[in-house]
């Protein structure tokens, strides 16, 4: 391990009550981030909470541990990791618990990162927040099979199933590591990166049916509003992935996904190949994440929201 690894190391050694904390509406890679800290403390004899101000989305409940995590309340712990966050805000309703922790550290892998912890490790060109977690539990000797299915998953769903620029050999090293646990690779694949119920597929089809093609096929736009969810019986967690298929359209540089939060808020993904960075696109309205994915929420007219991105895409192409 790094020197600021080793101190977060330390830190968890010598705390006794600890909360692992999620950034909001989490992701695969966030979750098995914090269930895997907490199942390799506990086994330490810790007192590990995963800690999030959102329910964990379906298809990441079959996570070992998925069941353990906690909203968050006033309680006060000794120490606070947080886990795939880039900054403070992120953490939603968990900010201020894991401001009152005594010891406070944080572990991502977003460019955009603010540091708002005491002792903050970033790895910008990791694929995933799992790869480091993965180089912090094995540093201290703490990965087994439940460790390793957990790292896994979340490899899994923030590498796009090892597809995205920001795999590496180390991501492939670690992920063969992982398997020599016994791990039942194929089974965490399918049920991270490919399994979707009807509803889910009925959405996916509904909005992708209505994908929206800019600038001679360059630049896409998929919109989920509230009415594709009560059509299709689906919420917003739901939309994970589906940007992937208009990104993938031969042309398309940038594609983005307009997702009604609220009555004027959308929440935004943004996805992009080699002519324009995804996290300096986010960037422009206060969000943030990496080169080739990043989001952001806006809020306004649909039309005038669209038009925005759309600016702001061409701007940076």
């Amino acid at each position: 391990m790094n020197e600021r690894l080793q101190k977060i190391a330390d830190m968890l050694r010598s705390a006794t009550d600890i909360a692992v904390c999620c950034h909001t509406n989490p992701d695969g890679d966030a979750i098995a981030c914090a269930l895997a800290v907490c199942s390799a403390l506990r086994g330490l004899g810790k007192k590990a909470v995963p800690v999030c101000d959102s329910p964990v989305p379906e298809k990441y409940r079959f996570m070992k541990g998925a069941e353990d995590f906690v909203l968050p309340g006033k309680k006060v712990y000794e120490a606070a990791l947080a886990v795939d966050c880039s900054d403070l805000s992120r953490l939603g309703g968990a900010g201020k618990m894991f401001l009152s922790a005594k010891k406070r550290a944080a572990i991502d892998h977003h460019k955009s990162h603010e540091k708002f912890a005491q002792i903050d490790h970033v790895e910008a060109d990791a694929a995933a927040c799992a790869e480091i977690i993965y180089l912090l539990l094995d540093g201290m000797g703490l990965i087994d099979k439940t460790s390793a299915e957990l790292i896994f998953a979340g490899i899994v769903a923030d590498s796009g199933c090892f597809q995205y620029p920001s795999t590496t050999e180390r991501t492939h090293d670690i992920a063969r590591r992982l398997m020599e646990f016994g791990i039942d690779s194929a089974d965490i694949i399918y049920r991270v990166y490919r399994k979707i119920t009807p509803s889910v597929f009925a959405l996916k089809n509904r909005v992708l049916s209505k994908c929206r093609f800019f600038d001679g096929g360059s630049i896409a736009v998929i919109t989920f509003l509230a009415a594709d969810f009560e059509a299709t019986g689906t919420e917003p967690a739901d939309t994970e992935g589906i940007i992937a298929s208009a990104i993938d359209v031969d042309g398309v540089e940038v594609a983005f996904a307009v997702s009604e939060a609220a009555d004027k808020n959308f929440k935004i993904s943004i996805r992009t190949k080699g002519k324009a960075d995804a996290s300096d696109i986010a960037s422009a309205f206060g969000g943030g994440g990496h080169s080739r994915a990043a989001g952001c929420r806006l809020s306004g007219f649909y039309e005038d929201v669209v038009d925005k991105l759309l600016k702001a895409a061409r701007d940076r192409m």
